[in-house]
């Protein structure tokens, strides 16, 4: 495998320009070429032009190409113009393919890329390209996703040098398509391809959940308009024209199925929804984010060990737009030690697309770094340069904005470690209030409201509720002959027995209502069966040995409702019952009914 790479300089005389590819075609060495054309012209004639003229030079070519919002050659963004990558394949296979009239066939289309990816033999890899984002490309990727699982998937959306850019287009020999995808195979045993993901981002603020939302438009965060998250933490007023020009560097970043993705902004309409460049999910957790350079160079250098390793013979890159207008003139910066390993190719796109190699699913990307290395064979015996990415380079404001950034990430840190220990006292204070300080089991106040939950349902479905009122027999005895010591150890193991009682019935719950009395509350549990439970605690708290004291015995109150009551009423019964036990000797169970 080669790849040479060659910038257009003007329309005319293109075979002297592509001389050095013609010359390697012609040496016999190759049996097949691939050419990816990255154009970034709005006029199509010139793009349209250079695609024809290179199917006269090289006629059994495949030739593919995509509208671009920056050029990349060997590791750096050319001027705006028009690229052309050529690569040489000695043993495995490329194939270009065409699919016409997406707009509103996207899962017949998807159905048709899955069965031709799953005919061919022996693939390997596909490519995507698409023009823009106006798909439902969910519905597309969906049907897409079926096909083999061990095919990598990766590619972008075409768009222009400018984020207000109206036109979007992908194109081959044939012409210029503004409703096609191509889709580049890559075959053969001899084939190797590696490809990952680089982001960067870092979050900002808090997350919001979106509850509403429609492929690519984001409607609403928490219930409310999502134009709210740029308007009050940017101050960017969604009347301006530029709106989402202001606020693209601070993309959302979304976190779904476990895996981050990052969503920028086209548009903020009057309305409050926000036009993305990638779908949305209601369900999703999103929040701002920004770009912190240490975090971008830490990623990139990790991912170009791997490339390193890899021992590639070409790469793609295909970055975001957003990432070009965060850096700026540093742009360079993330993709020069790629072109040091070897030959590297790529455009800046509209959106990438990867393939999840788990699950099998292609997820769209925004503010996200692809690079695709490929090679024939095994890894050469040849040492590659170790690179990293020098960021010794950023200086001025440059400087400023790494340690900007870095105090963000910072603080943000502290104040993420602040929130959750604020959670945690929250969670203590909530237990606090709910629970009895000696037993652990819910305090008089959080019982009662249990039972007025459950009452509420019996009212409204007629399910039966039944209730245990419990108090520990001659307990003033073990105080006064044992100490209060003692019989605080005596109301824990009571509690503890009460406890899993209740646990053995579903939403079953235990309280301690004052002193030595309990409940033991049983949803959903008829009159029947709550006898058993409490004849079987009954016996277990008689049979148990109390370490020092020995045996003891409960007496117990048993009340069952199937209808809307007064709780009051209810509560006065159970505690006759519970009266009626102790007087009627101890050790033994009395129920009542409603």
């Amino acid at each position: 495998m080669k790849q040479i790479l060659v910038e257009l300089k003007e329309m005319p005389e293109l075979n002297i320009q592509v001389e050095e590819i013609i010359k390697t075609w012609e040496s016999g060495k190759y049996k097949q070429v691939l050419f990816h054309i990255y154009s970034g012209m709005e006029a199509e004639k010139f793009t349209a032009y250079a695609a024809k003229r290179l199917q006269k030079l090289f006629p059994e070519a495949d030739i593919v190409g995509t509208m671009s919002a920056g050029e990349i050659m060997d590791g750096h963004l050319i001027k705006k113009g028009i690229l052309i990558g050529a690569l040489f394949l000695e043993s495995a296979t490329a194939e270009v393919f065409r699919y016409d009239n997406v707009k509103g066939n996207e899962p017949s289309v998807g159905r048709k890329i899955r069965e031709q990816l799953d005919s061919i033999p022996e693939i390997k890899a596909a490519e995507l390209l698409l023009p823009g984002t106006e798909f439902d490309t969910k519905e597309l990727f969906d049907e897409i996703d079926e096909c083999d699982k061990s095919i990598r998937i990766f590619g972008g959306y075409s768009g222009g040098h400018t984020m207000n850019s109206p036109v979007h287009y992908v194109f081959d020999a044939s012409g210029i398509m503004f409703d096609s995808i191509l889709v580049t195979t890559f075959a053969g045993s001899d084939f190797h391809i590696d490809i990952d993901k680089v982001i960067g981002w870092e979050p900002l603020g808090v997350p919001f959940t979106v509850t509403k939302a429609d492929g690519h438009k984001l409607i609403e965060l928490d219930n409310r308009p999502a134009s709210g998250i740029y308007e009050k933490f940017l101050e960017i007023d969604r009347r301006l024209d530029s709106n989402a020009k202001e606020g693209y560097t601070f993309p959302l970043l979304a976190e779904y199925n476990g895996e981050e993705w990052l969503r920028s902004a086209i548009h903020i309409e009057e309305d409050g929804s926000l036009n993305m460049h990638g779908s949305v999910m209601e369900g999703m957790d999103i929040q701002l984010s920004y770009g912190n350079p240490a975090s971008i160079v830490k990623q990139v250098n990790e991912r170009l060990e791997k490339v390193h390793d890899f021992k590639p013979q070409a790469i793609f890159i295909y970055s975001c737009i957003v990432r070009k207008a965060f850096w700026e003139r540093y742009v360079d910066l993330e993709l020069k030690p790629f072109g040091q390993l070897c030959s590297t190719t790529g455009f800046y796109t509209w959106g990438e697309v990867i393939r999840d190699t788990e699950s099998g699913e292609i997820v769209e990307h925004n503010v996200t770094q692809l690079s695709i290395a490929m090679r024939e064979g095994e890894p050469s015996d040849e040492e590659l340069p170790e690179v990293q990415v020098d960021d010794s380079i950023l200086k001025g404001p440059a400087a400023q904005m790494r340690r900007l950034t870095s105090l963000v990430y910072t603080t943000m840190e502290e104040l993420q470690k602040a929130q959750k220990d604020l959670q945690v006292l929250n969670e203590k204070l909530r237990l606090m209030a709910e629970r009895d300080a000696l037993t652990g089991l819910f305090n008089r106040g959080k019982t009662e409201d249990i039972i007025y939950d459950f009452l509420d349902e019996t009212a409204k479905n007629g399910t039966p509720l039944s209730l245990l009122m419990i108090d520990i027999d001659y307990f003033k005895s073990v105080n006064d002959e044992y100490g209060h010591q003692t019989g605080d150890k005596v109301l824990k193991e009571t509690a503890a027995l009460l406890d899993d009682a209740a646990g053995g019935v579903p939403d079953g719950h235990a309280g301690r209502w004052g002193g030595e009395e309990f409940f033991v509350i049983l949803p959903n549990t008829g009159s029947e069966d709550a006898m058993s439970i409490a004849e079987a605690l009954r016996k277990r708290v008689e049979n148990h040995d109390f370490p020092g004291v020995g045996h003891l015995t409960i007496s117990l109150g048993v009340i069952t409702v199937s209808k809307r009551v007064n709780a009051k009423d209810m509560f006065l019964r159970v505690d006759k019952a519970l009266y009626d036990a102790k007087e009627g000797g101890r050790n033994c169970i009395v129920k009542v009914e409603m």
